[in-house]
């Protein structure tokens, strides 16, 4: 089936259109929120940065237990509100008095945090809203197309928005997305319905801590092999991209490349395009891991363009090239999660696919600092980018030795 026929449902119609609207405003939330703590703090921004990522890790599997054990349509509402009012909080404090570090560290951590019980929410929910199983995958790539399309958009709309809109007032159309997002939430509430039924009408004979629940997601995941080793893959290359792309691309484009933000902009924007190609792809392809390592293999590649370019075009065109990899693992995981797990684990499951990949981003970003110190920019790219080749090549290998039946099979 085709990412197409997704369209023919309506509730996942504005569920995805809702989404869309909210990835918009968080891009403009984090170009806000970036560029203020620069102009106030210079380098010491990255308090700032850092304070929204390590909430989200600290929160992530607390996310994934709630969302498994209570309402997610009420969580999904209810997170959206809150995190609502907080980012509005923003321009606020600019309005009444002057903003300080601490008002931008607290609300980061709160808004990152909230949206570490959100996501495993949606995540959740998805197989039981789609009306034909056959479609989770290209249901899974068309709400995948959200954030990516809003970084191919986001360039251009902060540049429109700044002609009319001070920057504070930003975070007042980030709040405004999370309205619109519970409004469509509620309008859509019966389709949950089913869903979230189904959750709370289990027997429960016993009390479950969240030690247990932990404890009984953790073996599950434990038992499939296909799985883990996926998800080892996946934090190692969230480690080598973050050092590639978080750090290493723009540092090219200015040092090597001599060229502006703008250019570093456009660079993103080609990945974005790069990125959205390949869901269209990965939407019709079937259930095979080695998809996930070709992907590794392609954005390896493609980093190493990035890393031996000379000019600002044969960055854009690695840019695509990396990109077109770069989900085709993330779209294939996320169906085996969903899928191969019983419904009251998946929030868990997704949350350990999450802080494994946060927590690969955040040592890439770290070590980088100090790869960059010591070696020419393009060197430490290649190595991370040949390093993502490997692991590439490495799974490929791997999956002939693994069982690819899964271990668990969905039914509502």
């Amino acid at each position: 089936m085709s990412i197409q026929n997704v369209f023919k449902f309506p509730h996942l119609v504005i569920l995805w259109i809702s989404q869309l609207f909210s990835a918009i405003g968080d891009h403009l939330y984090v170009v806000a929120i970036t560029w203020i703590a620069i102009q106030e703090l210079g380098s010491s921004a990255a308090y700032v940065i850092g304070a929204g990522t390590f909430s989200a890790l600290f929160f992530g599997v607390l996310g994934g237990i709630y969302a498994d054990r209570c309402n997610r349509l009420k969580t999904m509402i209810v997170t959206d509100l809150l995190r609502a009012l907080l980012v509005a909080c923003i321009p606020v404090i600019e309005w009444v008095t002057e903003i300080h570090l601490w008002h931008l560290v607290i609300i980061s951590v709160a808004v990152s945090g909230l949206g570490t019980f959100f996501n495993p929410s949606l995540q959740s929910s998805l197989p039981s809203l789609c009306k034909d199983p056959k479609l989770l995958q290209q249901t899974n790539a068309l709400m995948d197309t959200t954030h990516r399309l809003a970084r191919i958009l986001g360039p251009g709309l902060t540049g429109v928005f700044l002609l009319f809109l001070p920057l504070p007032h930003f975070f007042s159309f980030d709040s405004l997305t999370f309205v619109v997002s519970a409004i469509a939430l509620t309008f859509i509430r019966k389709s949950f319905l089913k869903t979230d039924d189904h959750l709370q009408s289990k027997p429960t004979h016993k009390v479950q801590t969240p030690l247990r629940d932990l404890t009984q997601a953790f073996i599950l995941l434990r038992h499939h092999k296909l799985l883990v080793w996926a998800l080892i893959s996946l934090g190692l290359v969230n480690l080598c991209w973050g050092a590639v792309y978080m750090v290493g691309v723009p540092l090219l484009t200015e040092k090597v490349l001599n060229e502006s933000i703008a250019s570093f902009g456009l660079i993103g924007g080609a990945y974005g395009v790069g990125n959205i190609i390949s869901l269209l792809v990965v939407g019709n392809m079937k259930r095979n891991m080695v998809y996930m390592y070709i992907g590794h293999l392609i954005l390896g590649i493609g980093f190493i363009v990035i890393a031996s370019a000379d000019t600002l075009w044969v960055a854009l065109l690695g840019a695509v090239i990396a990109a077109f990899g770069s989900p085709m693992g993330d779209i294939l995981l996320l169906t085996i999660i969903q899928t191969d797990f019983p419904e009251t684990q998946i929030g868990k499951i997704y949350s350990f696919r999450s802080l494994i990949g946060g927590l690969g981003l955040s040592l890439g970003t770290l070590l980088a600092s100090m790869f960059y110190r010591l070696l020419p920019i393009s060197v430490v790219m290649f190595i991370f980018s040949a390093i993502i080749i490997g692991i590439g090549l490495s799974g490929i290998m791997i999956l002939k030795r693994i069982n690819l039946k899964p271990v668990f099979h969905y039914s509502k």
